[in-house]
């Protein structure tokens, strides 16, 4: 359990305190002159020297317990710790005060004693020591390192019911105070102080009855909305906030409700926008432009990543013999097996061009190292292209595919109108990846890769050489490699 830090307050707020124990002070002296036959036989100096002691011990006390009895964070907030020290410290003045009376002035009787409680009790600990929390509470914010148990001690229900007690209390205390020197000082009828302590008693007690019935209704209402809160936090977006009052909270309540149907809203959205582009450039634009409201930006960013490009062979005889729903449904079937293989290695499909397969690898963070996904990734796609041949031999129909990768930088935005975006790479890494794949074709294997994806692979694979090649719009000739063999299993999360 962490022991709390001292609390420091603010110059301004230690002002307000002090100005607090200087009224409570100035209060007790009038009070007691007023109200005892005994005191006001003291002259006014006298009095003073004691109240102005019993107020600087009050100031000193206050100072004294905030600074240095520690309490658990686990408990309570700083506010509340600073308020119950508060407290404690108006009651020990208030019975110093008694002691100190009691010792230099032994023949006054106990009730006079007792007048200089009332000050530091009723009005210090009871009504002053309210504001006190308001400012506290203020001044000394919840700490971040609670945990949230913690920082939901403070009750509405509760701080209801205490204010009420005490706003409740202290007026009638001080009438019967009042009432009794009446009775036993001035000679009145001890009947009144009967029937005023039984209105009293039964008029406050019904009110606490309420306050208490009315603390627990408004604490159910609140543990309510922060269910509801919890729910949404957890994915929940069905919470079905309600409160039992049509008031604020039921306001709160319709809040949340709403909020809860803009998120589910903003899940479904998000999760149709990814069939159509990839779940990363989806959630990517959606925190980014529709979360906040900002206006979509054209343009893009350099980047360096792996580009994968794959192709199947001989699409338009493939076209030419199937009926075109047949041929969509082979389509489909092929590409749902393509992403697959390209998202188990953390890639990023960034479109289907035809029949043509467009990643990348490395765009987003937490891939890895995209040469070596890449790569992965293109086995991958091999062997799964075999397995659907399988399936695809009862149509007669085969699948042959060729697979080119190259890294560089490439530039990777949005393109086209304010109205029609589209996210896409583009540039020279991503025009020699489409070119390698164009070499990928009998008698060379459906899998090449350029000279710098092998120099990023390290030891991950054995790669060969499978020859150097003149491609279009590229400088010079460029080897081209493939795999010969894994030396350790590949997988990017």
């Amino acid at each position: 359990m962490m022991s709390a830090p001292a609390l420091r307050l603010p110059p301004l707020l230690r002002l307000v305190l002090i100005g607090g124990s200087i009224v409570v002070g100035l209060f007790t002296f009038v009070y007691a002159r007023l109200v005892c036959t005994f005191i006001c036989s003291l002259s006014p100096p006298v009095l003073a020297r004691t109240v102005i002691a019993l107020s600087l011990f009050h100031i000193v006390l206050r100072e004294l317990l905030l600074r240095f009895i520690p309490g658990s964070v686990e408990k309570s907030t700083p506010a509340r710790r600073a308020w119950l020290l508060s407290v404690l410290s108006w009651g020990l003045t208030g019975l110093v005060g008694i002691v100190v009376h009691a010792t230099r002035y032994p023949t006054f009787p106990a009730p006079s004693h007792l007048k200089f409680a009332v000050g530091y009790w009723l009005l210090g600990g009871g009504l002053l020591a309210q504001v006190e929390y308001l400012l506290f509470e203020h001044a000394l914010p919840a700490s971040p390192t609670q945990s949230p148990e913690a920082q939901l001690r403070e009750r509405l229900g509760r701080r209801l019911i205490e204010g009420y007690v005490i706003f409740t209390t202290v007026p009638v205390v001080i009438l019967l105070l009042t009432l009794q020197r009446f009775i036993y000082e001035l000679q009145g009828d001890r009947q009144y102080l009967l029937e005023a302590a039984g209105l009293a008693i039964g008029f406050t007690g019904g009110a606490l009855a309420v306050a208490m019935a009315y603390g627990r209704s408004l604490r159910r209402d609140s543990e309510q909305l922060l269910e509801a809160i919890r729910r949404v936090g957890t994915g929940d977006f069905q919470p079905g906030a309600a409160t039992s009052r049509p008031d604020e909270l039921s306001l709160v309540a319709a809040g949340i409700n709403e909020m809860a149907g803009g998120l589910q809203l903003r899940e479904r959205i998000r999760e149709a926008f990814g069939r159509f582009v990839s779940p990363q450039v989806a959630t990517e634009f959606i925190e980014k432009y529709a979360q906040h409201g900002k206006a979509a930006v054209l343009g893009g960013s350099r980047r360096d990543m792996v580009v994968l490009f794959s192709d199947l062979r001989d699409f338009t005889r493939l076209s030419e013999s199937l009926s075109p729903e047949v041929l969509i449904e082979v389509l489909n079937g092929y590409f749902q097996e393509m992403v697959g293989a390209i998202q188990q290695h953390g890639g990023m499909v960034d479109k289907f061009i035809g029949d043509a397969v467009l990643a990348t690898f490395g765009l987003t963070a937490g891939q890895g190292d995209p040469a070596v996904a890449a790569v992965s990734a293109g086995l991958e796609m091999q062997r799964r292209l075999e397995a659907y041949n399988a399936k695809l031999a009862e149509r007669g129909v085969q699948l042959r595919a060729g697979i080119g990768i190259h890294a560089g930088e490439a530039v990777a935005g949005y393109l086209g109108s304010p109205d029609r975006l589209e996210f896409t790479v583009i540039g020279h890494t991503v025009n020699v990846a489409s070119r390698i794949e164009g070499q990928a074709r009998e008698p060379r294997p459906p899998l090449l890769f350029s000279e710098e994806v092998a120099r990023r692979l390290g030891e991950a694979f054995r790669v060969q050489e499978v020859g150097t090649v003149a491609l279009k719009g590229v400088a010079g000739e460029m080897r081209l490699l493939t795999v010969a063999g894994e030396t350790r299993t590949v997988r990017v999360a």
